[in-house]
């Protein structure tokens, strides 16, 4: 106890441990290289490629829709602009729930104004197509304006729903849920490059 005492914390595994990462976090590579894009260009590339190759191996184990084209530039946003309103959580999150919602509600209401719309087949496309899916994008507009959640991916979820790509609900939570899993994905990576940057702060 007391040799370690007399030795600091700076001679603790933990710190050690620390220190290590703290020589990985993205602002002390940029300091470090002659090249700063190069690393943005190369931690984007690791990100999202981890983030995303997580979620598809957890859609391939248990058989869950959890890929859909949104989920890619959400991803991009999220690990290369990730201190942007926009990379936001919450803002992530609520946009693609709101604009599911919104392109499902325009959805079903051309549905029921109009019975003969035949919306049910995604194959075809008419002219009661083009108002749920104009419908939607004006909804989802004003949503993410309104409720000051801005996340420009989110407009297309609500064209996949507006569209008649959403089935059933398995599909809806599988949005949701990927969603989610992409942002706890984003705010680890954030969470360790803070811890890093502190420790190395100190030094």
């Amino acid at each position: 106890m007391k040799e370690n005492q007399m030795l600091g914390p700076q001679n603790t595994f933990v710190f050690r441990v620390i220190a290590f990462f703290s020589k990985l976090q993205l602002s002390y590579l940029l300091r470090s290289m002659a090249s700063p894009r190069f690393v943005v260009v190369l931690f984007v590339f690791i990100a999202g490629a981890t983030a995303m190759g997580i979620i598809t191996l957890v859609a391939y184990l248990t058989k869950l829709p959890l890929l859909f084209p949104p989920l890619g530039p959400s991803a991009f946003i999220l690990f290369h602009t990730p201190m942007s309103v926009t990379a936001s959580p919450r803002n992530v999150i609520l946009s693609h729930t709101l604009a599911v919602a919104a392109g499902l509600l325009s959805f079903q209401l051309v549905g029921m104004i109009c019975p003969g719309s035949n919306l049910i087949d995604s194959s075809v496309m008419n002219w009661y197509r083009v108002m749920a899916i104009a419908l939607s994008m004006g909804l989802i507009g004003i949503l993410m304006i309104s409720v000051r959640c801005v996340h420009p991916p989110a407009a297309a979820s609500a064209l996949i729903a507006a569209m008649g790509y959403l089935a059933n609900p398995e599909q809806i939570l599988g949005i949701i849920g990927a969603v989610i899993l992409l942002v706890l994905e984003a705010i680890e990576t954030t969470f360790w490059q803070q811890l890093a940057a502190k420790i190395f702060q100190r030094r």
